[in-house]
């Protein structure tokens, strides 16, 4: 069973797989998220937290910066 917490990359998910992922949330949410969100948040848990962030934000760059971990 895959859940919300196991990383993207490690189930066998790649760097052109992300970026459909990422074109999916930009379809639904009309949010674009950059690439690095993928690396940075592998985890469906870890990606919806970084969305929430962008969503509640005015500025979608600035919350991505400011969830990732420095």
């Amino acid at each position: 069973t895959v859940g919300i917490h196991h990383n993207f990359f490690e189930l066998g998910g790649h760097s052109l797989r992300g970026m459909q992922v990422l074109a999916r949330i930009h379809e639904a949410f009309q949010v674009e998220l950059p690439v690095r969100a993928m690396f940075d948040c592998p985890t469906v848990a870890e990606l919806a937290q970084a969305l929430s962030s962008v969503l509640g934000s005015a500025s979608s760059s600035v919350a991505f910066a400011e969830q990732r971990p420095v």
